[in-house]
C-alpha cells in the first residue's frame, strides 16, 4: 500500500483500486505504474480470483486508458507483458491493443510491449 501512495507522490498517477458496486468490496486494482529503473510507464491489474472471467478488468483498463489519454494527455498507453501471461494477452487483444517492440526488461526478463489505443 505504502508504494502505490509514494507513487501517487512521486509520479503523479498510480493505480486504482477496483470496487464494484453491488458488493462495495474491493475486487482488485488497476492503473498505470513506472518502477524505478523501468524504461517507461505501463497498464497494470490485478484481480481476485472471485472477480475474474466478468468483464470487470476490460471495464477497468478501458476507464484507465481513456483517463490517461484525456486527463493526463499522453501520446501513448502502453502495457507489458511476459510471454506465458495468457490472461493478459487475451485481455490486450480485446483492448484492441498492437504489438508495437519486444525489449529485456531491467529484471532480464524479455517482454512484449502493446500500444493500447483510446477506447471509443
Amino acid at each position: 500500500m505504502a508504494s502505490h501512495l509514494g507513487h501517487w507522490q512521486l509520479r503523479g498517477y498510480g493505480m486504482w483500486m477496483i470496487v464494484p458496486g453491488e458488493s462495495g468490496e474491493p475486487v482488485g486494482g488497476c492503473g498505470f505504474v513506472w518502477p524505478e529503473g523501468w524504461p517507461r510507464r505501463e497498464l497494470t491489474w490485478w484481480l481476485m480470483p472471485e472477480a475474474r472471467g466478468r468483464g470487470i478488468a476490460v471495464e477497468a483498463s478501458r476507464t484507465a486508458i481513456r483517463h490517461a489519454y484525456d486527463h493526463y494527455g499522453w501520446p501513448r498507453a502502453e502495457t507489458h507483458m511476459s510471454d506465458d501471461n495468457i490472461a493478459a494477452k487475451r485481455l490486450v487483444q480485446k483492448l484492441d491493443g498492437t504489438e508495437i517492440a519486444r525489449e529485456i526488461f531491467p529484471d532480464g526478463e524479455t517482454r512484449t510491449v502493446y500500444e493500447l489505443p483510446r477506447p471509443d
